[in-house]
């Protein structure tokens, strides 16, 4: 599972001294791109051949004040052929889960604006990341 702080900014917060929800996704993207440098970064040609989100879900829990600790956890729980599942979680230092998200990739030739079968080697360095079988 892969874990990053979160540094909470002044405008992050609304008259409610809450983070915004709208705020939680760019946190939750800061967090999954990380997660993609670690892991196939070094596989993508961003003009070429990516990933791209094709779906997003998000459930929030407990509000986040600008005085909390706050990190998101990463991991790919799924890779099918076209596709790849993505699970997160805003968490605080204490433990409290203030946020889950879950995502789906599509692959995306961007030349041809159709997808293609993930490459082996993506999987491999996913799969050594997560060190789980699939």
């Amino acid at each position: 599972m892969h874990k990053i702080p979160i540094q909470i900014r002044f405008s992050d917060i609304d008259r409610l001294g809450h983070v915004n929800n709208s705020i939680y996704s760019q946190y939750l993207d800061v967090a999954r791109l990380d997660y993609l440098k670690k892991t196939i970064s070094k596989f993508i040609k961003w003009d070429e051949k990516i990933v791209v989100i094709v779906h997003i879900d998000n459930d929030f829990l407990l509000p986040t004040l600008i005085d909390d600790t706050i990190f998101v956890t990463t991991e790919i729980i799924k890779i099918g052929n076209r596709s790849i599942d993505m699970n997160q979680q805003i968490i605080d230092d204490r433990g409290n889960i203030k946020v889950k998200s879950h995502c789906v990739f599509s692959t995306l030739d961007v030349q041809s604006g159709t997808s293609f079968l993930i490459p082996d080697e993506w999987k491999k360095c996913i799969e050594k990341f997560e060190s789980k079988d699939f």
